[in-house]
């Protein structure tokens, strides 16, 4: 026989492929119960090991995860065997479980020959998959029973749902027979051995039975089995033969009948046929979700007749549907053997899911074991087992012939409680807790070892509801706790409140509908209403309903007329009855008494966990959180990891009723706080929604149609965010036109959100939105009858179509949600879809066109190239990305930029590489030298804000540096030659000329320039890069994975957001070091780029892009750019020891970078290393080279193409140029630099580099004291960081804010505004990441706060800044956020002086101890020379050293005439008029003019402000104890 294959089949085709041929040709005009006699064989096969396999998945895996493997390999198995029964012409009538029933119908005098054919196939099953092993260890073996004779089909149902069963002698002898059989054997039923053809089979006795084991088929060849086989053929009436031999069963070809298909669909679930009707594919109908089995068992009496038996199983079937139908419930199977007959009932399947799905179970058994005992004259025994969990719902069996049904360790549970439990209704713990029913209604039952099970847990008898509940007020579930306050209900509570103002005093009735699933937090917020009735005097009676209350009739009116009468709290009935009758008597007749005998039954309700007790606890219960006091004064831990821990404050009082005892649970007084920890190597990602959470999801899951439902799961594998485009990518076979509609109708009912791009959900995300979990319904309840405008519905939906057209993002508005729908995808097909998104994500996974489209670490993919040709092979990913010119605008600038602009030839440059490879051969170990040379990617812009700042340039400062005080050489300006000074005012003229031309050409071309977008490098990274490491983690392709992670981190300080590289970096390491990764042999240059990354985040700025090279050697300038990366970090680190050996190892990083760029052959590159080289020398005092590879950087850019990363590579010269200027303290060449770099960002529109130029720009004109201009400057920087939502850039806005409240006089933003920003943002996850800007703000509030006398308020700010200061680098921030700090300390020292005087030793010693590192910080920062020595000034005269005050403050003023410091001149000025020359007193005009100063508007001048060069803060000078001017601290007497 040759092998058939199934065919496509149409909707009537898919649809009876769920319905046996038994039923699909079978009498449909017949009235039910409708009962058809017939002759057959039947095969049933069960397979053996799948109870130990099932022991095996539930304690060596997840339920979840075990389920899955537990069908995948049943399914596999089962499909091979179903295939064999359909060629050999079997007709399979039932799935169930792990086993199947097939049935050949023919006539009687046909029966041989076809139990001979049946024989044949059960031999063939067993010898080719009577035994397969598993991936567990475990062996799956087959058992086959044979039966033959009489059979009776019956058909019960309704018109909208029909069910089938088969009973008879042949089928309780099959049951029998397989019962018989051991692994791999065939037993034949007594009946079965009489009617078949005994010459041609050869048996074995079984002793005392009279079934008998068949071991062959004798006396018949191949060939002559093949002409028996077509022979047989002919007596199966449906068997397809002819034309139809491709295909395994003839209903595959059924042409559409909408008859046949009307009647077939009885058959099937609507579950089922919704998904059919919108032509998803097979897979797509299997999931994993937690559900409520319920087992129904009858056993009938002996006596009944078959007519009889047919009309109860009718009856009953009728029934417990109509009952389930109520509570969206459906009957999976029915069927029958000797132990009865068995109807498998489902809550929960998808589509049908509700939030007490449990309780609804519970309440329909027992009705229906109430309704099956009345029929006790035919009925003997009604037993019924309910249980809840996690199972497979889903398709079992083959393409051509399977069903829908449910797998797993519950479903087994509950059949088991059925059988061993008979006579009740019987549960399990979880169903017993889920109900939240009172205990009352339950009874333990004692345990009983049941086959199959492991571990079953308690068993409960239910009762059902009985008992009449006591009568008692209906208390809410939840207490308002003031440890938990309500978040995120802000909306919720002014409708609430504006309500209740238009209540009172009115006669008007007013009510609000707050609607919304189990768990939303219904019940927290009627207790905070509550709460706040109460506190604004009002009489406030709060109530809620449970299940139980719903179903009594009037409950409200019943509790609040028990209230009224007060018999709310009595506990007696004589108590109730005597009460009553006290306040009723001549009130209502005593006849009359007895019609309130029912009436006042209320009980109090049984609550509602929320999401964060139910995490919480699931949490607790899995042992992952770590419980310890809380000491007031504790500190936050301020390192990098700090940011990312995971910690809870919890009170011990909520705590108890929030979680489980357990024996770690704190157990103390109630005022105590818990600090709540995440244990170490806990991955909460990886952690499950706790069971109740994930049915309250997929509750609003099911309530969706079947396209929305497709819909939200596609998405859900996305992520949280996701792009319309990859969404319809992933949906199967659906049109855009489809997936718009769906979307809208979806974004209608608050499941998704548009934004326009993903930026907008960043944003929304980031910020407190009224919650949309709850529906408000505040005065607009509608009247019946009335029909709203049909118009208007179809306008709405018209329009949010289109929102959702223009949209190109969506969030999910419920993460839970999108949990839920993520974790009802099987295993196999997370994978096959998360492989779908990165094949189309892939080929945009590289920089944006502007960028020059390459990597975010330079040639990462030809570095690794054996990683990326393996994931290519899976989806046939090739595609090259080429290189784009920079803009079509720029290469307009360079036709003629290039012709005009011909830089200086460079005479005199000199390369070190033999030079530094001799001293490197010196003084580095060889693996060092291969470690450097081998690992590490990106070429970054040398010159980034926080590390690479000027160094002072004098020997004499540095000397004096290291003794901690200043030495008069170093007042000497370095000078250079006249020939050497006039060669580099001559260049540095020609580059600012260069600037110049660029700028103006590209005004020339400006309408062309204004067509070209802005860097989309960051949209990219986030729809793009960050799913793509997501996707490949699922799939488990963790190399690919840590590939893209890398590629995340690089390309976030691409964008100056150091959170977030240092957010991959955190899971890169995670994944390095996990369990699942050791396996794999890391990429040397991988690992090496990781350890170079994660250096990188206390940096900020931007990379050099290069320009792509020639093909064969990507490679080999993928490990140049990393090297040069580890030796530009190398020299900025030994740069800040000041030991001998670490200045050596300084100067030879910085050259071996010069080396490096210069063998990579990168203009971008060797300029970059020229201008380090050039910050190098700086600090080392070599005064021949630093000025010597700056000017060669200026010469050498000259010569790049004003095109792509040419350009931006000039930008980057002009921009590093101008802060080293500053820092250096030549102000005119800083401005005019900044000025031009600034045009050029604009036109380049390149923002993230743009900031840094204008905090650098503002900087220099502030120190010039050009107020008119720091004001124009301040409005650009503002304008551009909220145009694009730069949180950093508006931390440097406000803190040059504050700069000028402080130290100018005048205000920009108000200090409230500066005060709001910083208490706002001060958790930022990005902010917090920048120490030195944060330092600065925190800096200059505590300032304010003290020369104001604030102290009260001082104290939380300096704090604050004191923590950051051992996190800071010798950047320019750094450094000037420390003098401001300084400044803190200076303050709080005089006020020591003045009142405290037995804390001024400690105060001065640390104040000290600070002065003497922040002057070896200014060592990078020349500048703020000026503002230190100042500061040291005035703490000698405090301290009464007023011959060293008047030193130090003649050298700040020498130090303002050298760097050209005027605004710390003016205030030197007055310093040194009130210290030592002042006749008498002088106002202090800052504080007159403090705290509301005048505010600078655009298009003032300093004439607005005559007075503004005097407006400076009076450091006072207290008075002192001459004779003990420093008391030492009394010691209190013991």
């Amino acid at each position: 026989m040759e092998q058939r294959k199934p065919s496509d089949s149409t909707t009537i085709g898919k649809v009876a492929a769920h319905v046996p041929d038994l039923i699909v040709y079978g009498d449909f005009s017949q009235e039910l119960p409708f009962i058809e006699s017939f002759d057959g064989v039947l095969l049933f096969a069960d397979i053996s090991g799948f109870t130990a396999l099932t022991e095996k998945f539930s304690t060596d895996t997840s339920l979840d995860c075990g389920a899955e493997q537990l069908t995948q390999t049943l399914n596999h198995y089962v499909g091979d065997i179903v295939e064999k029964v359909l060629i050999y012409g079997g007709d399979i009538l039932k799935f169930a479980g792990d086993a199947l029933l097939a049935l050949w119908r023919v006539q009687r005098s046909q029966m041989s020959d076809i139990i001979t054919l049946a024989l044949k196939c059960s031999l063939r099953i067993q010898k080719e998959y009577g035994v397969r092993e598993t991936e567990v260890g475990l062996k799956l073996q087959v058992k086959i029973g044979l039966s033959a004779g009489h059979i009776s089909k019956v058909v019960v149902g309704d018109n909208k749902h029909q069910y089938f069963l088969v009973l008879g002698r042949a089928v309780d002898e099959v049951r029998l027979a397989q019962n018989l059989a051991k692994a791999s054997e065939v037993i034949l039923s007594p009946n079965c051995w009489e009617l078949c053809n005994r010459n041609m089979i050869e048996i074995e006795t079984i002793k005392d039975q009279r079934s008998v084991k068949a071991r062959y088929i004798k006396n018949i060849s191949e060939i002559e089995f093949d002409e028996f086989f077509w022979k047989c053929t002919e007596y199966l009436q449906h068997y397809p033969t002819g034309e139809n031999n491709s295909i395994l069963r003839a209903t595959s070809t059924l042409s559409p009948n909408d008859e046949l298909e009307k009647s077939l669909r009885k058959y099937v679930m609507r579950n089922i046929l919704k998904k059919i009707d919108d032509n998803q594919p097979l897979e797509y109908l299997s999931e994993l979700r937690p559900v409520t089995i319920v087992f129904v068992n009858l056993q009938f009496d002996k006596s009944v007749s078959t007519l009889d038996l047919c009309k109860v199983i009718h009856d009953v079937s009728v029934k417990i549907s109509n009952i389930i139908h109520v509570f969206s419930g459906k009957i999976n199977k029915v069927f029958m053997f000797d132990k009865g007959c068995t109807f498998l009932c489902v809550f929960g399947l998808p589509g049908d899911k509700q939030a007490d799905e449990s309780a609804h179970a519970l309440d329909s058994a027992f009705k229906i074991f109430n309704f099956c005992s009345k029929m006790s004259m035919k009925i003997k025994i009604v037993s019924i087992g309910v249980t809840s969990g996690s199972v497979f719902c889903g398709i079992v069996g083959h393409h051509a012939r399977h069903e829908y049904t449910v797998i797993g360790q519950k479903v087994n549970l509950a059949a088991r409680m059925m059988m061993y439990y008979p006579g009740l209704v019987s549960c399990d713990a979880v169903t017993y807790a889920n109900s939240r029913l009172p205990h009352c209604f339950f009874e333990e039952l004692p345990q009983a070892e049941m086959k199959g099970v492991v571990n079953p847990g308690v068993v409960y008898h239910y009762l059902g509801i009985s008992e009449k509940p006591m009568i008692g007020q209906a208390q809410l579930t939840k207490e308002r706790s003031e440890y938990y306050h309500l978040l995120g209900r802000e909306k919720e509570l002014e409708i609430y409140n504006s309500s209740l103002k238009g209540f009172v005093g009115s006669t008007v009735g007013r009510v609000i509908i707050y609607e919304g699933l189990m768990g939303y937090g219904k019940s927290k917020l009627l207790a905070e209403i509550a709460y706040l009735g109460q506190e604004a005097g009002h009489k406030v009676i709060a109530m809620e309903l449970t299940k139980i209350n719903v179903q009594q009739n009037f409950f409200v009116i019943q509790t609040l007329m028990a209230m009224f009468l007060g018999i709310e709290a009595c506990k007696s009935d004589a108590e109730r009855q005597k009460i009553l009758q006290d306040k009723l008597r001549s009130v209502v007749e005593e006849s009359y008494y007895c019609l309130l005998n029912n009436i006042f039954l209320v009980k109090r309700s049984h609550g509602i966990p929320f999401y964060c007790e139910e995490l919480l606890r699931n949490l607790h219960l899995k042992n992952m959180l770590i419980f310890h006091l809380w000491e007031e004064e504790e500190e936050v831990d301020d390192e990098w990891e700090g940011l990312f821990s995971k910690l809870l404050v919890i009170n011990s009082s909520s705590l108890a009723n929030a979680i489980p005892s357990k024996t770690e649970s704190p157990s103390s007084s109630d005022n105590e706080l818990y600090i709540c920890t995440i244990r170490q190597n806990v991955k909460l990602q990886n952690i499950m929604l706790p069971p109740t959470l994930k049915g309250i999801a997929l509750a609003e899951l099911d309530n969706m149609n079947s396209s929305e439902q497709m819909v939200v799961k596609c998405a859900a594998i996305i992520g949280l965010t996701f792009t319309t485009e990859l969404l319809l990518h992933i949906l199967p076979e659906w049109t855009k036109r489809k997936m718009n509609q769906t979307l809208a109708a979806l974004v209608d009912s608050h499941i998704f959100k548009c934004f326009h791009k993903r930026k907008d959900s960043q944003k929304a995300q980031s910020q407190e939105m009224p919650s949309t979990e709850l529906l408000v319904c505040p005065g607009t309840v509608r009247p019946i009858g009335q029909v709203s405008d049909i118009r208007s519905s179809v306008y709405n939906q018209i329009k949010q179509e289109q929102l959702v057209i223009q949209c190109g993002v969506m969030a999910f508005c419920m993460p839970m949600l999108q949990e839920a729908a993520y974790e009802c995808w099987l295993k196999s097909q997370k994978k096959a879809l998360h492989l779908k998104c990165a094949s189309y994500l892939e080929g945009q996974a590289h920089k944006c066109r502007r960028c020059g489209e390459g990597d975010f670490i330079s040639f990462h993919r030809h570095a690794v190239e054996m990683m990326l040709e393996s994931i290519e092979s899976q989806e046939n990913i090739s595609e090259q990305h080429q290189e784009y010119p920079f803009s079509e605008a720029a290469s307009l600038i360079i036709c003629t930029t290039l012709k005009r602009l011909e830089g200086p030839s460079f005479e005199g440059m000199e390369r070190k590489a033999v030079t530094a490879e001799a001293s490197l051969s010196s003084t580095c170990s060889p693996e060092s030298v291969q470690m450097t040379s081998e690992d590490i990617t990106t070429s970054t812009f040398s010159k980034k804000l926080e590390l690479l700042l000027p160094q002072d340039i004098e020997k004499e400062t540095e000397k004096a540096l290291k003794k901690h005080k200043m030495l008069p050489e170093a007042l000497k300006k370095h000078k250079m030659l006249p020939e050497e000074n006039l060669k580099a005012e001559k260049i540095e003229k020609e580059f600012l000329e260069r600037l110049d031309e660029i700028i103006h050409q590209s005004d020339r071309d400006w309408e062309k320039i204004k067509r070209l977008g802005s860097c989309e490098c960051e949209d990219i990274v986030e729809s793009v890069f960050v799913p793509l490491a997501r996707h490949c983690m699922a799939m488990g392709e963790y190399t690919r994975g840590l590939y893209y992670l890398l590629e995340c981190a690089a390309a976030y300080l691409h964008l100056s957001n150091n959170y977030m590289a240092f957010c991959n970096l955190n899971t890169a390491e995670n994944l390095i070091k996990s369990v699942d990764f050791r396996a794999t042999v890391i990429n040397q240059f991988e690992e090496a780029t990781f350890y170079r990354l994660k250096g990188e985040p206390a940096k900020v700025g931007e990379q050099m892009s290069p320009i792509l090279p020639n093909a064969h050697r990507e490679k080999k300038l993928a490990f140049l750019y990393q090297q040069g990366h580890c030796l530009s970090l190398l020299w900025q680190l030994f740069s800040l020891d000041t030991a001998t050996n670490s200045k050596k190892f300084c100067h030879l990083a910085a050259l071996m970078k010069v080396n490096s760029a210069e063998e990579s052959e990168d203009e971008s590159q060797i300029i970059s290393s020229y201008s380090e080289f050039s910050l190098c020398c700086q600090m080392m005092g070599n005064e021949d080279k630093w000025m010597k590879y700056e000017l060669m950087a200026i010469q050498r850019s000259s010569h790049l193409r004003v095109i792509g990363g040419g350009l931006l590579t000039t930008v980057k010269l002009a921009q590093s140029l101008a802060s080293m200027k500053l820092c250096l303290g030549n102000l005119p060449l800083s401005i005019q630099l900044g000025y031009r770099a600034h045009e050029m960002c604009v036109r380049l529109k390149k923002p993230k580099l743009d900031y840094l130029v204008l905090c650098m720009l503002f900087k220099a004109l502030f120190l010039s004291t050009r107020y008119q201009d720091c004001v124009q400057v301040l409005s650009w920087l503002e304008q551009l960081a909220v145009v694009e939502e730069t949180i950093i850039g508006m931390a440097c806005f406000f803190s040059y804010c504050l700069e000028l409240l402080l130290y100018a006089g005048f205000s920009f933003k108000s200090f409230k505004e500066c005060l709001e920003f910083i208490q706002r943002n001060e958790k930022n996850c990005i902010l917090i990441s920048q120490n030195s800007i944060m330092l600065g703000l925190y800096s200059s509030v505590a300032i304010w706060f003290a020369r104001l006398q604030q102290w009260g308020n001082f104290k939380e700010p300096f704090e604050k800044a004191r923590r950051l200061l051992r996190r800071t680098s010798a950047s320019f921030f750094a450094t000037n956020g420390f003098c401001r700090f300084l400044e803190c300390e200076i303050l709080m020292l005089r006020k020591h002086l003045e009142e405290r005087p037995e804390l001024v030793r400690e105060t001065r010693t640390k104040t000290l101890k600070d002065l003497d590192q922040v002057l070896s910080r200014c060592s990078t920062s020349p500048i703020c020379y000026p503002r230190v020595y100042h500061l040291k000034a005035y703490i000698l005269l405090v301290l009464g050293n007023e011959e060293q005050s008047q030193i130090y403050l003649s050298q700040a003023f020498q130090l303002c005439d050298t760097y050209g410091n005027l605004l710390e001149k003016s205030w030197l000025e007055i310093s040194n008029e009130w210290w030592f020359t002042a006749k008498g007193p002088m106002e202090d005009l800052w504080l007159k003019a403090a705290p509301d100063f005048r505010k600078w508007e655009i298009g003032m001048t300093e004439r607005d402000f005559p007075e503004i060069h005097k407006t400076k803060y009076l450091l006072r000078v207290p008075a002192l104890d001459i004779n003990n001017p420093f008391p030492e601290p009394e010691i209190p007497d013991v």
